[in-house]
């Protein structure tokens, strides 16, 4: 296996291919044979389908999650999270039909989820950045989601020019690839006030200080969040609704490919 390390903002990646590029492993090595790995988790770990002979397990402890896969030689394992050749997250597909493993989302949005979005701002507790009076989206994210983060990146220099304002929701769907980071973060980002230093807390590395302590009412905040993205029929992060001037949702899973052209989409 060919080693490389990705890194960006706030983020480092440790990742994994074989000489054929077929997929990419990115995550932790554990120094213990997969064999001997999977004996010791007994009932706690359910085994994956293989994906290119690379075998791996689904393992609880308690409410927490993790994947972990078998080094080719199944002298030691990684857990973390595998992609296919085009970028593709194989874990989440292999992981989709375990219960509680994958948050139940559809693609389309019933009518019902329609009604429930109209009333979002009542339901969520975010961070506001931008302009007041500039056009207003909100933005759902996982904190430890890389889209989630670019697509921040992209809005950035629109919020920055008083063009966009967002409300940034967290929630914590990523668990499972990151042995419960991803609810840590969220939790942290609800214990802060809903202003634009929570954003700004999020994008420059400056969750550390209560990502072990915190806020009482942090949980209860994202519980509020997490349900409020069921009602909306979620399908990943980041997710982005407005509305519209005649009053009817506007809807984009993912990061905006052209902010111009997403921010004319806001306006209308």
């Amino acid at each position: 296996m060919q080693t490389g390390i990705a890194h960006g903002d706030n983020q480092l990646l440790v990742f994994f291919t074989p000489e054929s590029h077929a997929f990419i492993l990115g995550g932790t090595v554990i120094p213990v044979p997969y064999d001997q790995l999977r004996s010791l988790l007994g009932k706690r770990a359910t085994d994956l389908e293989s994906y290119h002979d690379v075998k791996g397990m689904f393992v609880r402890n308690g409410d927490r999650f993790q994947v972990v896969y078998a080094m080719p030689d199944g002298e030691a394992a990684i857990a973390g999270t595998l992609w296919d050749a085009a970028g593709k997250n194989v874990t989440r597909q292999q992981i989709r039909y375990i219960p509680g493993a994958v948050p139940t989302v559809r693609i389309d949005v019933p009518e019902g989820a329609k009604a429930a979005a109209g009333n979002l701002s009542q339901q969520i507790y975010a961070g506001t950045i931008g302009r007041e009076g500039a056009p207003e989206v909100i933005m759902f994210i996982d904190p430890r989601c890389s889209f989630s983060i670019r697509a921040m990146q992209v809005l950035q220099p629109a919020v920055d020019a008083g063009k966009l304002r967002l409300r940034v929701v967290p929630l914590s769907l990523l668990d499972y690839e990151d042995a419960g980071a991803s609810t840590r973060y969220a939790k942290a980002m609800t214990s802060l006030p809903a202003d634009a230093g929570m954003v700004q807390a999020w994008t420059s590395g400056g969750l550390s200080g209560v990502l072990d302590q915190p806020a009482p009412q942090a949980q209860a905040r994202l519980d509020a969040n997490m349900a409020a993205a069921k009602a909306v029929a979620l399908t990943g992060t980041p997710t982005f609704f407005w509305k519209h001037k005649d009053g009817s949702l506007g809807r984009l899973d993912g990061v905006p490919a052209d902010p111009d052209r997403f921010i004319g989409e806001i306006r209308q």
